[in-house]
């Protein structure tokens, strides 16, 4: 069992927690409001080592993590990834999601802060025709994720997708 099954208690209840998140999602009345709701039912329902959007900077290109839920120091650390780097830009670049069962065998993981994360994923927050963001969910253990966790996960990304197309961008963040 992986992550949102073991956490929620069984497959049936892991639908039902992200179809009933993925419509609180999908009324939020702005895009922060609608990542908030995101990222912080993610930390508080499902308890990742780590969760965070990461949305494209469209003057810079670069993905910009905009909100963070961490157990480690990524709390303390503004991140931002050239869409090349990791496996949030290659989720973001190529528009598919992708699961690292173990980031320390994968070249493509960058470590940067989370020094305990242990397994990843990766789905593209796709608005219009192509990606504009990832969302980003780390485990502090091994092979943490599993086909559902890909399907409820995208739904949630599917969600905020279409807030981000029917609202604005949220401005720029300062230069580094």
């Amino acid at each position: 069992m992986a992550m949102l099954a073991e956490a929620l208690g069984d497959e049936e209840r892991a639908r039902a927690w992200w179809t009933a998140t993925a419509q609180r999602i999908s009324v939020a009345p702005d895009v922060d409001r609608a990542i908030r709701e995101l990222t912080g039912s993610i930390d508080r329902d499902v308890g990742p080592y780590a969760v965070g959007v990461f949305l494209e900077n469209a003057a810079t290109r670069e993905l910009v993590l905009t909100h963070t839920h961490a157990k480690g120091p990524l709390r303390d650390h503004a991140v931002s990834l050239y869409p090349e780097e990791g496996i949030v830009g290659f989720a973001h670049r190529h528009g598919v999601p992708l699961v690292v069962h173990d980031v320390a065998r994968d070249p493509r993981y960058l470590r940067g802060p989370l020094a305990d994360a242990a397994s990843a994923l990766a789905v593209p927050v796709r608005s219009g025709e192509g990606a504009v963001g990832v969302l980003d969910v780390e485990a502090d253990r091994p092979w943490a994720f599993d086909a559902l966790d890909l399907e409820g996960f995208g739904a949630l990304a599917s969600a905020l997708g279409r807030v981000l197309a029917r609202t604005p961008p949220l401005p720029a963040p300062p230069p580094r």
